[in-house]
């Protein structure tokens, strides 16, 4: 075979390769651009579900069991976010909340051996907790913030042709993984996704198969109005005792004042 000969054949493989890669790129941009209009259904969904969730701050039971930490308990959850890396082509839409103790010391946490003392560092940091820590001959102290960052992040997963959803720290520590067939998102579905943030559900299959009760959703509508009634009548009452404080402000001056001329107009006679 001459050189011109080999170099074509060269040649021809290149453009093969070439064309194999076009065409899978091109498949995946077509799965990418099937799975977007889900995408954005769960994000103006999770806009509304963040935005009353701010508002309402129900109340969740919340408590956690921690390696090398131990319990953490009557845990509040708040300040809910959500942020979106690109609304004209999500790559990543996530949920974040944190779950803390207010005003709660840090926990410390004392570890015999080198070894040991990096793996539970590596296990806190991998899980996102926030801590400092001390290094000593033969281990370490670690100072654990009382506080554990829950995430759930949605994104597309061209290989399975589904949205992928990454759960760190929702129902225990650690990082799971479901998958949410485009065609069965819809407001139920997402209901869903309220009800675990709020504990009311611990399936996280449910996400996958569908399988929350009627039952189960009319709980989680029904807690939330009760809970936005509550801080209703608390902001009322809160208004109306601050009407009360200034009420009684504003008399105390102006008695003050009447003691003020009428102790002038005795001096003067």
């Amino acid at each position: 075979m001459g050189y011109l000969d080999e170099l074509k054949k060269q040649s021809e493989v290149i453009r093969s390769e070439q064309e194999r890669q076009e065409s899978q790129e091109s498949q995946q941009s077509a799965v990418a651009r099937e799975l977007q209009p889900a995408l954005k259904a769960i994000h103006e969904y999770l806009r509304e579900a963040i935005e009353v969730l701010n508002m309402v701050q129900p109340e969740v039971p919340v408590g956690y069991d921690i390696k090398g930490v131990g319990p953490l308990n009557n845990l509040r959850q708040e300040n809910y976010t959500l942020s979106v890396d690109n609304w004209e082509n999500i790559n990543q839409l996530a949920v974040r909340f944190e779950c803390q103790q207010p005003k709660a010391d840090v926990r410390v946490v004392n570890v015999k051996g080198r070894n040991e003392f990096v793996a539970q560092r590596e296990y806190l940091w991998r899980n996102n907790f926030q801590f400092k820590e001390k290094f000593t001959m033969d281990g370490g102290s670690l100072y654990v913030e009382p506080k554990v960052i829950v995430r759930l992040e949605f994104s597309p997963d061209i290989k399975q042709r589904k949205i992928r959803l990454e759960i760190r720290n929702l129902l225990e520590v650690g990082t799971t993984t479901r998958w949410i067939d485009a065609k069965d998102v819809s407001r139920d579905k997402l209901d869903e996704i309220t009800g675990l943030i709020l504990r009311k559900s611990r399936d996280l299959d449910a996400l996958s198969t569908g399988q929350m009760t009627d039952e189960m959703r009319m709980r989680i509508k029904e807690g939330l109005r009760k809970e936005q009634e509550m801080r209703r009548r608390h902001e009322v009452q809160l208004a109306a005792q601050r009407a009360a404080e200034e009420q009684a402000k504003t008399e105390d001056k102006l008695v003050s004042r009447l003691r003020k001329n009428i102790g002038t107009l005795v001096k003067r006679k």
